[in-house]
């Protein structure tokens, strides 16, 4: 579904809610001050989302004058402090994509003010939306990156068409930029074995990044020659030509439990899929 049908349906529900909820005369809609259409504190991304709209002409009913508003000394203050609670080292890309984002989406919903973008775009937003204002240079890097992450991928169904068990062939591909964040702007993709993890990520800069894990009981689960092939592997990949962009990470909880949550998501999650890997001929 269009995310701007999404959105209008969102709109329309929320105003319904709002009018029930302060009603008010006519006349008096226009003047009434935002905060009091709201009965809670905007988070910091909020926060960081309107200020960066008035600053760049969009006025508290959304209207847009082109005119740039000038921030006090106490504003920047406040956005830095806000920019940091939400990990961002600078403004400089996500106060891009906010306006942008915005106005395209005016363009569509004529209504659109701050405070109703604010609340629905936090839910969301991904960091891989600030790629298309990344450098040049970091966006080849980031090409770089998803081919290898490509490869690894391609890699692990390899081994996996080797393995006799069918339970050692089930893997898990998941996608979470078009689903919400779940909490967490960084993660892109996820590819996961019985043996396994690796994941694409983006920061706040629009930078792709690959981390992996690998299960603890890998011999036991592939034998010495497999399991030996992909340790090699990695350790080769981490050493290489993409070594700054290749880490290993902790799981901290079990392996097996882990994979057995994985293969539950993909029966009620839409962005999780399992798919067994088919034995290979030797």
């Amino acid at each position: 579904m269009n995310i701007n049908n999404v959105f209008g349906m969102f709109t329309q529900s929320y105003l319904k809610f709002l009018s029930w909820l302060f009603p008010i005369d006519e006349q008096e809609r226009d003047i009434l001050p935002v905060s009091s259409y709201h009965y809670y504190s905007p988070s910091p991304f909020q926060m960081l989302i309107i200020d960066y709209l008035a600053w760049n002409g969009v006025d508290k009913k959304g209207n847009v004058n082109r005119k740039k508003a000038y921030p006090t000394s106490i504003e920047i203050q406040e956005n830095q402090t806000a920019l940091g609670k939400c990990g961002f080292a600078n403004g400089e890309y996500i106060e891009k994509l906010i306006v942008s984002e915005f106005l395209e989406m005016k363009v569509n919903i004529p209504d659109l003010n701050p405070v109703m973008f604010a609340n629905f775009y936090e839910d969301i937003y991904h960091n891989v939306r600030l790629v298309r204002f990344a450098s040049l240079e970091a966006q080849k890097s980031n090409k770089n990156t998803k081919q290898y992450f490509n490869t690894i991928k391609e890699f692990l169904i390899q081994i996996q068409g080797f393995l006799e068990g069918e339970d050692l062939r089930v893997r898990i591909e998941s996608n979470f930029t078009e689903t919400g964040h779940w909490g967490n702007c960084s993660r892109v993709e996820e590819f996961v074995t019985p043996f396994t993890r690796i994941q694409l990520n983006c920061n706040t800069l629009g930078q792709f990044s690959i981390n992996y894990f690998i299960n603890p009981h890998l011999k036991e689960l592939l034998g010495g020659f497999l399991g030996n092939t992909v340790e090699k592997w990695f350790d080769e990949l981490i050493n290489g030509e993409m070594k700054d962009l290749v880490k290993m990470v902790s799981l901290n909880r079990r392996y097996d439990r882990y994979f057995e949550e994985l293969v539950k998501f993909t029966k009620i999650y839409p962005n999780y899929k399992a798919v067994t890997t088919e034995r290979s001929s030797l």
